[in-house]
């Protein structure tokens, strides 16, 4: 009977669906790295969530792992060229939290746009007055910056379209010639016009150690003093300190961040402390149904190799020759 490790518990109904399998589920007592490393040895597949980190230590202790389940898109927590060496093909869901993440995104929106934590905050203080200040704005027909123009991306640009007829720039180097996608939208080459123009800022780009911080001082001193940044991406791509400086000095008008550098954040964080900061638990990607296809994505293509077949989604496809596996 071929052994599948969870880093963590995922949705039951994959947790069935493998067990239905025929596989042999190990769940690790813990989803840090340490705990999982003990299991990972004899294992045959394994599937983690964002708490989970496969370096290339934890990777090499695996001596019959052929697969490798990532309930998500981002596998920013698996050392890819680790697994690659391996011939251990690194399957995620990339379309299961699309839909989500867009959601979320908006949500964060028309949160900044209409001040939502203010006011509500105003409202339990006996601030009834508050609704004199006028600080709310409209979304119609403002103009959204999208860094990152791939599945996420242009979900949450087609929203804004459709529901508010905003203005949609984006920034992707990595676009396919001749996009359509559906609606209008303008490619900038620089990204500094996105962060020039917009009066939304919104991330939809992978981490990675060449876009650190890519969202410092430099590039938040370029927005409008009306503006907003949103990050349902990554942590790591923004600089905390230098947005939660901006935002308290009044150089942009707000923020609304899901992730952070360190999850969760330390107590310490300057974002936790600044008042037109909206704040959620990495938790985008997290609604009910979301969570259920993210989770049977993942299974899916961890049963698919155990069981001989070609997974339909497979992050080191471009690397690995499949005919050395299949």
């Amino acid at each position: 009977m071929k052994k599948v490790l969870l880093g963590q518990k995922i949705h039951k109904d994959a947790m069935k669906f493998l067990e239905d399998k025929g596989f042999n589920l190990i769940i690790s007592d813990s989803p840090g790295e340490e705990i999982v490393r003990n299991y990972i040895g004899d294992v045959d597949g394994i599937i983690v969530r964002t708490a989970t980190k496969l370096s290339k230590e934890t990777i090499d202790a695996a001596k019959k792992l052929r697969v490798i389940g990532r309930t998500g898109k981002g596998v920013d927590n698996v050392d890819i060229n680790a697994a690659t060496s391996k011939n251990i093909l690194v399957c995620n869901a990339p379309e299961a939290n699309t839909m989500a993440v867009a959601e979320h995104t908006i949500s964060f929106m028309l949160a900044l746009a209409k001040d939502l934590r203010v006011m509500d905050n105003a409202v339990r203080k006996s601030n009834w007055k508050i609704r004199y200040n006028y600080r709310p704005i409209d979304i119609s027909g403002k103009t959204v910056g999208i860094i990152g123009f791939g599945g996420i991306g242009r979900a949450t640009a087609k929203k804004c379209f459709d529901a508010f007829d905003m203005k949609i720039i984006a920034h992707d180097p990595f676009l396919p010639e001749n996009l359509e996608a559906g609606f209008p939208f303008e490619l900038k080459e620089k990204l500094e016009d996105i962060f020039k123009k917009a009066d939304f800022v919104s991330l939809h780009i992978p981490f990675t150690k060449e876009n650190y911080h890519l969202v410092g001082e430099k590039l938040l001193g370029k927005m409008k003093r009306g503006a907003f940044l949103i990050n349902t991406s990554r942590g790591g791509l923004v600089d905390e300190k230098a947005l939660a400086k901006a935002v308290t000095n009044g150089d942009i008008a707000g923020a609304a961040i899901d992730v952070f550098e360190d999850e969760p954040p330390k107590k310490d964080n300057l974002l936790l402390k600044t008042e037109r900061i909206i704040l959620s638990p990495h938790s985008a990607a997290l609604t009910k149904e979301s969570s259920k296809r993210m989770a049977m994505h993942a299974a899916q293509g961890v049963a698919d190799v155990l069981e001989g077949k070609v997974p339909q989604w497979i992050f080191n496809r471009n690397d690995i020759n499949l005919k050395d596996i299949f």
